[in-house]
């Protein structure tokens, strides 16, 4: 009985998120009240507050989910490309086109840093964000791992220049093509990728040194 109580008690969570989701984007947050929710949803108000203590939390949710369901999209359309860097590529232009469509643009873009805060909404952002992005980069390296301190800000910056390609194109800025911003990540990349083997190369260079004679170092 427990169980059946806890399963039609997740059932009814996912009900009230999936007609919030819709109403949100149909109505926008101010919009879509918790009254109308329940009703949507075939509850009472009460049956609502039981499951979320407010709309905010509610709201919370639907953008965490939409944030999911987008990383996988992007993962899903990165598996198309022949190598991890091409992978890698093929998904950041993924991310950018899908960041238009206009439940995500709303929802994620336009009304989540406002009414959930810059700092929550970038909380929840860089939590879905650079779980996709940070083992992505490790990959095209072709190592095992990265040192944080050289892997996370690599991340940041591709974080930030999708998240500002995605607003700029919203606002329609003319001067910005989805081609010239991939391209511009590339270069980033490729760059980052010849400064990681700098210390490899300077370690390899310094062991040459220790091991060539002294004499053969002594110009005469």
């Amino acid at each position: 009985m427990g169980k059946k109580s806890a399963a039609e008690a997740e059932k009814t969570r996912k009900l009230i998120v999936a007609t919030a989701r819709q109403l949100f984007a149909e109505l926008g947050f101010a919009g879509a009240t918790t009254s109308r929710i329940a009703k949507s949803a075939g509850l009472t108000e009460g049956a609502f507050f039981h499951h979320f203590k407010d709309k905010k939390a509610l709201f919370a949710e639907v953008v965490r989910n939409l944030q999911l369901e987008f990383a996988h999209a992007v993962v899903i359309r990165g598996r198309s490309g022949d190598n991890f860097l091409e992978r890698f590529l093929i998904g950041a232009r993924a991310s950018i086109e899908l960041s238009q469509s206009p439940e995500y643009l709303r929802l994620v873009l336009i009304e989540a840093p406002t009414i959930l805060g810059g700092e929550n909404w970038r909380e929840i952002d860089s939590a879905t964000s650079l779980s996709v992005i940070e083992p992505a980069l490790v990959a095209i390296t072709g190592r095992e791992s990265v040192e944080p301190a050289l892997l996370r800000p690599m991340a940041l910056l591709v974080l930030g220049l999708l998240n500002e390609t995605a607003f700029a194109l919203a606002r329609q800025d003319e001067q910005i093509t989805v081609d010239d911003v991939i391209g511009i990540l590339e270069l980033s990349i490729q760059d980052w990728l010849r400064r990681l083997d700098e210390p490899k190369k300077a370690k390899k260079s310094n062991s040459n040194m220790a091991a060539t004679p002294k004499s053969k170092l002594v110009q005469h």
